[in-house]
């Protein structure tokens, strides 16, 4: 087995190397030199308004005294406490730090990661330093700290050879190293190592449960699992998580029966499975059965409605989440609430959810989905000046971003600026995918742009080599139909049954109807109701072209098939925000709203009569 780049068996024989026979004294330059060196320094760096001016001023006044010389240990425990706080921005001042054990075990507890206080100094300055002034090998706890810190900015070769100085590996260092091969997706030398460990504790055997159950393998962790001398709620909440993860929510649910004791993270986890498997009424019952909700619960079921297009339960769960005040937002809410909002087209909802956003922007982590589910509210409420705003504040910009600004200027009938959007995008944006490609022809569909439309088309295929789908051909239906230029339709029809989708031939029936194109119109209306036999759409549309005819006996036949079939209409809902009842539209208005819709159009014609009276007169 290799571990960190060698063989396991090779690191715990390794020959340490010779230490040094008497760490040599350091040396500290004279406190007049300390106070002429640091104090420009640290004016420098507190400017005339900072905030950290009292703790810099602190820290000079610990080192430039005569504290440090008489009050060793006290002078110590001062700087430690001001060493977390130490701005990263002028890493100068640590040379003046007295590195003692403590301060560095602070230096090396600290994460590499952007949000760390003090990054730096590097580990293997504060490994020299730790081996220079005489706390390594023999201090376990400093060795320990060092020895994750390399492993986390995967140092491999540097921590083999801290580990080989270590002379007593305790449980805490073969943890360590066997959370680095787990972390790096290692899991069969992790388990060699596992086998290997001269001693093993609760957290040895919990690291390498989630380990299988991570990578899938629910046998080797049951097996794991079942010999364990003891087990903790984190062990069932590793089990759980993986039947959860692989789709097994039956051995979940009698997994989550028979756990002693449940936390949050076992709530959750039952949670999310159903909401993966996209059950909503198990969910449900899991989210209202909980005894706490953190805001992690609040999100996986906010997300699921969402996902399922229930909007308004939705933004009711969000107002109840307020209400409550126990969990607090962040930006994953905000998503969901926002998505939300767009999709029923509540621009107020969304106004005060965007408020929530600018109260809460110091705490939350703004990213591209935050920002593109803000910005894609407002397009689709047809406010796009506050979308654009949002769009050319974003540092970095997603190809979701690009594409909710093609189609909102599209949508909103600004073709020509979703045009240039799309050539803007092509120059310094990311490289468009088929759903670009989708907005821009939908927008040029919506436009009439027929000729900009072709020239999408032609360098969809030949310069990005994206096939074209059912979509694509959809809005170039719906683009030629709309132009009056859908010609040889019976030779197009017989060339895309094949590779037609029921969007297409949607389109397709609503360019035929623009252009009285009844016969199309009805071979393709049959074709759609073959395809979908349990929408009510194609009936209505086929319904539309012989209510436009006079063919009354055909429609009332469309309403016995409708009928027959077993079709269902949903309910129809505005996009505009509204207090008022949802309007519920029945299975047999459609067809009736046809038959309504052409006597209006005929009520509407202008009379003949009057003239033909005003001639005998």
């Amino acid at each position: 087995m290799r571990l960190l780049g060698v063989k396991l068996p090779a690191i715990c024989a390794t020959t340490k190397p010779p230490m040094p026979s008497s760490p040599a004294p350091r040396r500290r330059p004279p406190a007049a030199a300390t106070s002429t060196a640091l104090l420009p320094r640290l004016r420098l760096a507190v400017g005339h308004t900072s905030p950290r001016r009292l703790l810099l001023q602190s820290l000079a006044l610990v080192l430039t005294s005569n504290l440090s010389s008489t009050h060793a240990a006290v002078s110590s425990r001062l700087l430690n406490s001001l060493l977390p706080h130490l701005p990263a921005s002028h890493p100068h001042l640590l040379r003046f730090l007295p590195f003692d054990h403590l301060t560095l075990l602070l230096l090396s507890s600290g994460s590499p990661n952007r949000h760390t206080i003090y990054p730096l100094p590097a580990a293997s300055s504060l490994h020299a330093l730790a081996v220079r002034s005489g706390h390594l090998p023999a201090d376990l706890r400093l060795a320990n700290s060092l020895l994750a810190r390399y492993l986390a900015h995967g140092s491999h070769a540097s921590a083999r050879r801290l580990f080989a100085d270590v002379p007593r590996p305790d449980a805490v260092t073969w943890n360590t190293l066997l959370r680095a091969c787990l972390r790096s997706g290692l899991l069969p030398s992790a388990r060699h190592l596992f086998d290997q460990m001269p001693v093993r504790d609760l957290v040895s055997y919990n690291s390498m449960l989630s380990g299988h159950a991570a990578a899938g393998d629910m046998d080797g962790a049951r097996q794991l699992f079942d010999g364990m001398p003891e087990r903790d709620v984190v062990s069932w909440n590793s089990m759980l998580a993986g039947h959860t993860r692989c789709g097994d929510m039956e051995e979940a649910r009698r997994m989550f029966d028979a756990m002693p004791e449940r936390d949050v993270v076992s709530w959750n986890s039952m949670l999310d499975g159903y909401a993966q498997a996209g059950d909503v009424l198990a969910a449900r019952a899991v989210f209202d059965g909980m005894p706490r909700r953190s805001t992690v619960s609040w999100n996986v079921v906010l997300a699921l409605y969402a996902r399922v297009k229930n909007w308004r339960e939705c933004l009711r769960l969000f107002d109840a989440m307020m209400a409550v005040g126990a969990a607090v937002p962040n930006e994953k809410t905000f998503v969901s609430v926002l998505t939300a909002c767009g999709s029923l087209g509540d621009l107020e909802r969304g106004k005060r959810v965007h408020d929530l956003v600018r109260q809460r922007w110091e705490t939350l982590v703004p990213d591209v989905l935050l920002l593109t589910a803000l910005l894609t509210m407002y397009a689709k409420c047809g406010v796009m000046e506050a979308a654009r705003v949002i769009f050319d504040s974003m540092g970095e910009r997603s190809v979701p971003s690009w594409n909710s600004m093609i189609i909102g200027y599209g949508l909103h009938g600004q073709s020509e600026k979703a045009l240039e959007l799309f050539l803007e995008m092509e120059r310094t944006g990311p490289r468009p995918n088929e759903t670009t490609f989708v907005c821009v022809l939908s927008s040029c569909a919506h436009g009439g742009l027929v000729l900009e439309g072709w020239w999408c088309f032609d360098r969809m295929v030949r310069l990005y080599g994206v096939e074209p789908k059912a979509e694509h051909f959809g809005c170039m239906m719906d683009l030629l139909g709309r132009a009056g230029l859908l010609t040889d339709s019976d030779t197009l029809v017989q060339n895309l049954q094949e590779k037609a989708s029921p969007a297409l031939w949607g389109a397709m029936v609503s360019a035929s109807r623009a252009q009285n194109g009844s016969r199309l119109g009805e071979f393709v209306g049959k074709k759609l109701i073959e395809m979908r036999p349990k929408e009510v759409g194609p009936y209505v549309l086929l319904s539309n072209i012989y209510a436009a005819e006079g063919r009354w006996n055909d429609v009332e036949k469309v309403r016995e098939m409708m009928k027959g079939n077993g079709a269902e209409k949903d309910v129809g809902l505005s996009l505009v925000g509204s207090s008022e009842p949802e309007h519920r539209i029945g299975t047999e208005d459609g067809v009736v709203l046809s038959m309504l819709g052409e006597i209006g159009a005929h009520l509407k014609l202008p009379s003949v009569e009057p003239k033909r009276m005003e001639g005998r007169l």
